[in-house]
């Protein structure tokens, strides 16, 4: 995660959510990759979510905890967002047909 600025201002993806948990070893290193996301250039859309009071991997230690839900809810509407542009890239592509081959 300790990319180079002109690294990350190339990044291909148009989306990232980024989550984070306040007693996690790794929460530093990750808020410092956000920063450095929001200050390379890179035009797109980034979100960064923190989890107070947790530890890392929480939410697979207590599945149907309430933090645990609403973290898989935060990241089924993050991928939401693009399920219209996957349909419309999708539709892009001609499927072969073995029969009439």
């Amino acid at each position: 995660m300790n990319l180079g600025v002109e690294d990350l201002a190339r990044l291909g993806c148009k989306r990232m959510l980024i989550f984070v948990v306040e007693e996690d070893y790794l929460t530093i290193a990750t808020k410092n990759y956000y920063e450095k996301l929001k200050m390379s250039g890179w035009k797109e859309i980034v979100k960064l979510v923190e989890n107070e009071k947790e530890d890392h991997c929480f939410h697979l230690l207590d599945l149907d905890g309430d933090k645990a839900q609403e973290m898989r809810h935060k990241f089924v509407s993050f991928l939401k967002q693009d399920q219209f542009n996957l349909k419309q890239d999708l539709a892009k592509f001609v499927l072969f047909d073995s029969d009439k081959a």
